[in-house]
């Protein structure tokens, strides 16, 4: 998968992407200037990718009420 297939399917930006690779959070092979990733990697971050959502929304949440 490359940098687009990643940010669909997860639902999440370019720099979200970007800072879950700096994180060492999602493996990464680069050939010459382009990006690629397993899609066994992937997938076993949905569920972080999903939490960390929720986590926002609540923060978000709890913000708004103070």
């Amino acid at each position: 998968m490359d940098n687009q297939d990643v940010c669909l399917y997860l639902n999440i930006s370019p720099r979200t992407l970007q800072t879950l690779r700096d994180n060492g959070k999602l493996p990464y092979t680069q050939i010459q200037h382009k990006i690629f990733y397993k899609v066994a990697d992937v997938e076993s971050l949905v569920s972080y990718v999903g939490l960390k959502r929720k986590e926002k929304i609540l923060r978000d949440k709890n913000n708004l009420n103070k």
